[in-house]
């Protein structure tokens, strides 16, 4: 009997210490989980980077990508990340974005996502990027190449852009930003509304391709207009790429008169749109790499 007793007691004794155990592991993993998530949110909005290559999820090479954004002042890096990374090294690279406050989006994006008015892979790549706890997404759709756009640019605008709302809306359930990425001359082509829509309910943030050196300032009033009425963060992108790539143009492209001048440029379109959150963010990565010879 007695001998019994010492054994209910220690078996007892044992149940008390595995749920102590077990206790502490979860408050461990929540606070440890909440800090991280604290931490990231520290993080502000800032200037950013585009890059569209995998190069950078080996370690040595993130010594280069941190030491050329910190040289830039770029505090955000649009990744893209191939489906078939292995997530050890997702984690690791985005615990290496963290550590160096650099707040890392997924860099998502194709010309037939324009034509899905229900937004069935961006609201996959959105919860992809959220299931990776990263900052959020930047959606990069451009529909001129599609027979649809050439057809009726103005069905395809609407199509898109309620794709956009809907991606938004799945990006704020998921808790995490979505950044639309557009050229600069859909209000040339008469689709103002459409615009203000995606800056109204399609976006926290809208990036403007303002590749063309003639007109900066002008060539996005219409953007930042909208961007400022709503209340939505300007990401004004310049192209770093080489003359002939992509039908790029010595006109497009500073990668011919070089950083200094880009510099000189972004200084005067951040000073004209100083009454707004307005950033900029270099395409993209290999080119700037070049550039500063690295």
């Amino acid at each position: 009997m007695e001998t019994a007793h010492k054994k209910a007691r220690a078996v007892i004794i044992v149940l008390l210490v595995l749920t102590v155990a077990l206790g502490a592991a979860c408050v461990w993993l929540l606070t440890g989980d909440r800090a991280h998530r604290n931490h990231t949110a520290e993080l502000r909005p800032g200037n950013g980077l585009f890059s569209w290559h995998d190069e950078v999820l080996d370690a040595n090479e993130q010594t280069t990508l941190f030491r050329l954004m910190r040289e830039q002042n770029l505090t955000e890096l649009y990744q893209d990340i191939p489906r078939d990374a292995p997530v050890a090294q997702i984690s690791a690279f985005a615990k290496a974005c963290e550590e160096n406050g650099v707040r890392l989006f997924l860099l998502v994006g194709e010309p037939e996502w324009a034509l899905d008015e229900n937004a069935t892979e961006l609201c996959a790549q959105i919860q992809r990027a959220a299931l990776m706890d990263f900052a959020g997404v930047m959606v990069d759709v451009e529909p001129g190449s599609t027979d649809e756009w050439k057809e009726d640019r103005a069905a395809v605008m609407q199509t898109m852009t309620r794709s956009f709302v809907q991606g938004k809306a799945f990006a704020e359930e998921n808790g995490i930003e979505m950044i639309v990425c557009l050229s600069y001359y859909y209000d040339d082509y008469g689709l103002e509304d459409d615009l203000e829509t995606v800056v109204k309910h399609g976006c926290d943030a809208l990036a403007v391709m303002n590749y063309d050196r003639e007109d900066e300032i002008g060539q996005i009033e219409t953007e930042a207009a909208l961007c400022k009425t709503y209340g939505k963060r300007l990401i004004i992108i310049y192209e770093l790429q080489e003359v002939g790539k992509y039908g790029l143009e010595e006109i497009h492209t500073y990668r011919t008169v070089g950083l200094a001048a880009l510099k000189e440029s972004s200084d005067r379109l951040l000073g004209h749109y100083a009454g707004q959150e307005v950033a900029t963010a270099l395409h993209e990565y290999r080119a700037l790499k070049e550039m500063a010879g690295s």
